[in-house]
């Protein structure tokens, strides 16, 4: 299922919930601002409104302290950010259509910014972020401080603009992923000799390296939020 197909899905399941009140998640008659003006006059995106806001609800009565920070962290970003520069109704139900699709993501749990244990030699971290559109994949990053730094992400064939491998979504299979990462900081390395094994348990990550990967990835790794900044120095 594609990105585009998702949304569609969703903008229509928030017009056409059985039962679902047509008011959105707060009191239209106390509307003041421009941004609410816009959502209590479209009766769909009220619908949408209150359905994220019941979708917030739900999800995290079923996530740990760690996951709870981070996706409260987002969910406050995108409504502080939603209908910036005075987006259209259209625009606003997409918008709306995408953060719903974040939030209800069979894999968001997973979601986060991992760091490796303290006892390892080097500092390292996985970044994992859900694909809204896609019910099994994910995206990952990494980033191994050394001499030279390393940074990794999953392994992706050029666009067809000639751009370059960017980051693609993996699939997640009984809570593991294997994946071909592209290294960036070593040129030595063989884009094909190395192989990542990522398995995933609550607020961890294990990963094993498998080949020539020019440096020690492996290792667990503990999702930080809870747990300090969100930056590596």
């Amino acid at each position: 299922m594609t990105a585009r197909m998702a949304l569609a899905g969703l903008l229509l399941f928030g017009a056409t919930v059985p039962g679902q009140a047509a008011a959105a998640s707060f009191d239209c008659d106390r509307a003041r601002s421009k941004l609410n003006r816009v959502i209590c006059a479209d009766p769909q995106l009220s619908r949408l409104d209150r359905t994220v806001w019941d979708a917030y609800g739900e999800r995290i009565k079923t996530l740990t302290p760690r996951q709870y920070a981070h996706v409260r962290e987002r969910h406050i970003l995108w409504r502080r950010s939603r209908g910036l520069y005075d987006a259209s109704a259209e625009a606003l139900r997409h918008e709306y259509a995408s953060h719903l699709a974040w939030l209800i993501h069979p894999l968001l749990p997973l979601e986060g910014s991992y760091r490796r244990g303290s006892m390892a030699a080097v500092e390292a971290r996985v970044d994992v972020e859900v694909d809204a559109g896609v019910p099994d994949r994910v995206d990952l990053r990494g980033l191994l401080h050394g001499n030279p730094s390393l940074l990794w992400h999953a392994d992706a064939p050029a666009d067809g603009n000639g751009a370059g491998p960017a980051a693609a979504p993996q699939a997640v299979a009984g809570a593991a992923i294997r994946l071909r990462p592209q290294i960036s900081g070593r040129l030595q390395v063989s884009p094909n000799a190395c192989e990542f094994h990522i398995t995933f348990a609550t607020d961890t990550l294990v990963l094993r390296s498998s080949g020539d990967c020019g440096a020690d990835f492996g290792g667990h790794y503990e999702n930080h939020y809870g747990k300090g900044p969100a930056t590596l120095a």
